[in-house]
């Protein structure tokens, strides 16, 4: 019965299963642990604003726990992180499947002794049957993206090359990478399609970058001068407060926080006039409730440089700057920094 019950409530994006693969741990050899080639968890498409939010969240939520650990074993192992976080959210529906939750925490279907699920899987044809399948059980997320690593770096039951087309030495960028896995990892033949736009829509190349996503604190600077720092970042009256509220006079000069290209210069009935620009190290600043904004979306921004004039535009009390401080250029509320941090440094 939990079976059954656990069937509906999941699968979509389903792959079937290619091959019984076979992962090299240390010195042995380790047979009938293949890698599921399914989507366990169903991802219906979003029925209202609401939900898509929602799901917005628990995928920026996943990506935020495992983005780090990510970039350092796909460091490690020659890997494009963008394309591990990509299985991880469309093979777990963004870690809300029951297999990717405690006490299995398996983000990648890999199958083996452990859980048993019937699951839903395409013949490559685009005809679907049920099976049941066993998965295999870890003790966190870093387990089970470890042991997808064997899996790419190892092969498979004879082919240890089975999966090296996604190697970064043998792959110019993720989409190549993403293309091995159509009909290697997984028979949709849309398969690399969906990674693509999952890597697109969160950004997730920035995970493939050897530096950190915050630079040393001292490459920002304070947008204002002689300011007086009138709400923090986090929690305020039952509200939480995206960034830090700077108050200085009216028409004061607002500075580009650090180099940049500018994203946004537009109005925003709560932002007021606003612009927002992103910088090399993948983080984006955002100055808000501003006078006038003197650049343009497209512009090259040099640190210092005067980008618009602090005003009282959209909802606010009074003339200051909201400034914010983000890994996305979404802006997405999952992604924020406390630009306090920043700020207080220099």
């Amino acid at each position: 019965m939990m079976e059954d019950e656990f069937m509906k409530k999941t699968i979509k994006w389903s792959c079937c299963l290619l091959a019984v693969l076979q992962f090299s741990t240390g010195t042995t050899r380790v047979m009938a642990d293949s890698i599921k080639e399914t989507s366990v968890e169903k991802m219906s498409q979003p029925t209202s604003k609401n939900q898509k939010e929602k799901g917005d969240q628990t995928t920026w939520q996943l990506i935020t726990s495992l983005g780090d650990k990510a970039r350092k074993i796909a460091q490690e192992e020659d890997l494009y992180a963008s394309v591990m976080l990509a299985q991880a959210i469309l093979e777990s529906n963004s870690g809300q499947s029951q297999l990717s939750q405690a006490p299995y925490y398996n983000l990648f279907g890999v199958k083996g002794q452990g859980a048993s699920f019937k699951t839903l899987e395409e013949d490559g044809q685009g005809k679907m049957y049920t099976t049941q399948t066993s998965f295999r059980k870890y003790n966190n997320y870093e387990d089970s993206l470890r042991d997808y690593v064997k899996l790419i770096k190892n092969g498979i039951i004879g082919d240890k090359n089975f999966y090296q087309g996604t190697w970064k030495k043998n792959a110019k960028d993720y989409r190549a990478a993403t293309r091995v896995l159509t009909g290697r990892y997984a028979t949709d033949h849309k398969y690399h399609e969906k990674l693509n736009q999952l890597i697109e829509d969160y950004e997730l190349t920035r995970y493939d970058k050897k530096h950190p996503l915050i630079s040393r604190e001292d490459d920002y600077i304070q947008p204002v001068d002689s300011f007086k720092l009138t709400s923090k970042y986090g929690k305020r009256n039952g509200r939480f407060h995206r960034g830090v509220d700077l108050a200085v006079p009216q028409g004061t000069k607002i500075k580009a926080s650090r180099e940049g290209k500018v994203t946004r210069a537009t109005f925003h009935p709560s932002w007021g006039n606003y612009l927002t620009i992103q910088h090399s190290d993948g983080l984006t600043t955002l100055y808000a409730h501003c006078e006038k904004i003197n650049v343009e979306v497209g512009q090259l921004v040099e640190q210092g440089e005067k980008i618009a004039s602090v005003g009282s535009t959209g909802h606010s009390t009074g003339p200051h700057l909201h400034f914010e401080l983000n890994r996305s250029k979404s802006l997405a509320q999952e992604q924020l920094l406390d630009p306090i941090e920043v700020l207080e440094n220099n």
